[in-house]
């Protein structure tokens, strides 16, 4: 079995460039692309800042977890991009560690306060408070978690092109056999 036959999950930190590089990634290895946040948005009809007012975190992990289940059912294989938290939820964790190839998109505090400081509109977990801390606080949280995945990919100094490119050596280099 090879990275064809399993979904490909983008993983990482709000800002990140989850959404970028699956758009990309998605289209040079002839797969469909979907981001979580937009089909929460679809389904919803509310921007995700304003869904999290609403309803709360918790309401969006649950959500959040249904679609992903969905994709994971389905005969296509897909590249996704869900939540930063995705991890948080166990069993999505071990799901998507077992089911697909998770790749890691690893990005420093500080690059991601720059892609960030401009945008947090649609980012309600960042919005209140510094940014910095912020982040700092979710990446120690997070960081145990994405170091699981089946690849790691440093997007610091890196254009989108280049980190396409990197993901797809690695994916065909790799063998990726748990069933």
């Amino acid at each position: 079995m090879t990275f064809k036959n399993k979904n490909i999950i983008l993983i990482g930190m709000t800002g990140v460039g989850k959404t970028s590089i699956g758009k990309i990634l998605a289209k040079e290895i002839k797969r469909d692309f979907h981001d979580v946040d937009h089909e929460i948005e679809k389904i919803t009809n509310l921007k995700i800042k304003d869904f999290f007012q609403i309803y709360g975190e918790k309401e969006f992990r649950r959500l959040e977890k249904k679609i992903i289940i969905k994709f994971l059912d389905k005969k296509n294989k897909f590249v996704i991009s869900p939540g930063a938290g995705i991890f948080s939820d166990k069993e999505v964790k071990s799901s998507l560690l077992n089911k697909c190839i998770c790749i890691f998109l690893n990005a420093s505090i500080s690059t991601l306060v720059a892609r960030l400081k401009k945008n947090l509109s649609n980012r309600p977990k960042l919005r209140e408070g510094k940014l910095e801390d912020n982040l700092k606080q979710m990446y120690i949280e997070r960081i145990n978690d994405y170091r699981k995945c089946h690849i790691t990919v440093n997007v610091d100094v890196t254009s989108i092109t280049e980190v396409v490119r990197k993901i797809k050596i690695s994916l065909k280099n790799e063998k990726f056999n748990k069933s």
